[in-house]
């Protein structure tokens, strides 16, 4: 299953995250299910396992993890509106907002997705084997060509620790040139 993965395809959502930390902007990420368990991991990684003495932060948030929110804008909305009303209080042009999304097709990730487009944001799916509604609307997405759910909430989180690694990496580069303009 993870030699299926495109490469190119995941080389377009690393070069989406590079430009968005390059430039300063935030990552929200979002799923349900095992997908919001996903986006909330993603996000501390990307958050606190890019750290780089001398370097900017990465900013990564989890719009899965403040539950009376959601539950709020569940209750006095509808469902479909958990995500987007919580990225329209932040999303500004240039963030990145990354959908998680087995089936591709969660009403309250497109939702969040389109808001995110209107506000000029990019946008990422990490998407189940066909990749649904979302993989048409998104600027760079990657499939998880799984054969179940399991295997694609599995190379979900594979994929999520591969581009922290390499975040980790753009982060450190970066790090790098600043102490040696530092020097001179």
């Amino acid at each position: 299953m993870l030699q299926a993965i495109s490469l190119p395809h995941l080389k377009a959502v690393l070069h989406v995250l590079e430009a968005a930390y390059g430039s300063g902007h935030r990552i929200f990420i979002m799923g349900n299910g095992g997908s919001a368990a996903t986006a909330s991991h993603f996000a501390l990684d990307l958050a606190k396992n890019t750290i780089m003495p001398g370097a900017p932060r990465l900013k990564a948030i989890s719009l899965t993890d403040h539950v009376p929110l959601i539950t709020a804008w569940s209750n006095d909305t509808a469902y479909e509106h958990i995500f987007s009303e919580q990225l329209a209080n932040m999303i500004e042009p240039g963030d990145v907002a990354i959908g998680i999304s087995a089936s591709g097709n969660s009403p309250n990730v497109i939702n969040a997705l389109n808001l995110a487009k209107q506000y000029r944001a990019s946008t990422i799916g990490l998407l189940g084997a066909s990749g649904g509604k979302i993989k048409g609307m998104v600027d760079a997405y990657v499939l998880a060509p799984g054969q179940n759910i399991e295997q694609e909430e599995d190379a979900h989180m594979i994929l999520a620790h591969v581009i922290t690694r390499h975040m980790r990496e753009v982060v450190r580069t970066y790090a790098e040139s600043l102490a040696l303009a530092a020097s001179k």
